[in-house]
């Protein structure tokens, strides 16, 4: 009988401009919901690779170093230990650049038309994957148009992530992976991924932006 693990890869910290979660609380509630791994995805930022760093010595959840950088053609779910990749070139020139550095890239909620989804331009990339499920999207529609497209490409790897700005929004959607102990295991497991959950509403969409304009 296989093991899974609990895992997302899309999480915002305080060291993204539109959240304010810190890095410590991600993880205290990965282990009580007993996630196997996370990943810290602040927008155009690497300041989360330092904190985890540090911070994998005392847990068991696997930290995975990530980055969501803005292309011209979307947002890209960057994952490995790369330096800060520059903001604004085209989503193909990026994936160039993660494929030279031996990283992995993902397409965020691609179909997300209010998001600045790229549509079927990702194909044109070197991505190794794509959200097919994204918690924080708008409408539920561009997450089946994603899904839909994703299985004309079966060689990509297809994720469900929460893309949570706020602690309470993390655990609304997951994947079960089977078990793993490095980043490379993880990816190579999840070609078979189960995703869980599904968005966690416009009506918390709507809240979320009230706080982040008006308290915190």
């Amino acid at each position: 009988m296989l093991n899974f693990l609990k895992v997302d890869l899309h999480l915002h910290s305080e060291f993204s401009w539109d959240s304010k979660v810190k890095i410590e609380d991600y993880i205290k509630k990965a282990e009580d919901l007993d996630y196997g791994a996370i990943s810290i995805t602040d927008h155009n930022s690497v300041e989360s690779h330092q904190v985890i760093d540090r911070l994998q010595k005392s847990t068991n959840i696997l930290l995975v170093p990530g980055q969501e950088v803005s292309t011209m053609d979307g947002h890209l779910l960057v994952y490995g230990w790369l330096d800060l990749l520059p903001r604004d070139l085209s989503m193909k020139e990026t994936t160039d650049i993660v494929k030279k550095q031996h990283g992995w890239s993902i397409a965020a909620h691609p179909f997300d038309i209010f998001r600045k989804g790229s549509l079927n331009k990702i194909y044109s990339t070197q991505i190794d994957g794509l959200e097919i499920l994204n918690a924080s999207t708008w409408i539920g529609f561009f997450n089946f148009l994603a899904k839909q497209s994703s299985k004309r490409h079966p060689d990509l790897l297809t994720l469900g992530n929460s893309d949570s700005h706020r602690i309470e929004e993390f655990g609304s959607v997951w994947m079960n992976v089977t078990q793993f102990t490095t980043v490379e295991q993880l990816f190579n497991g999840m070609k078979n991924s189960i995703i869980h959950g599904s968005r966690i509403g416009i009506f918390k969409k709507i809240s979320r932006l009230y706080l982040r304009k008006f308290k915190s």
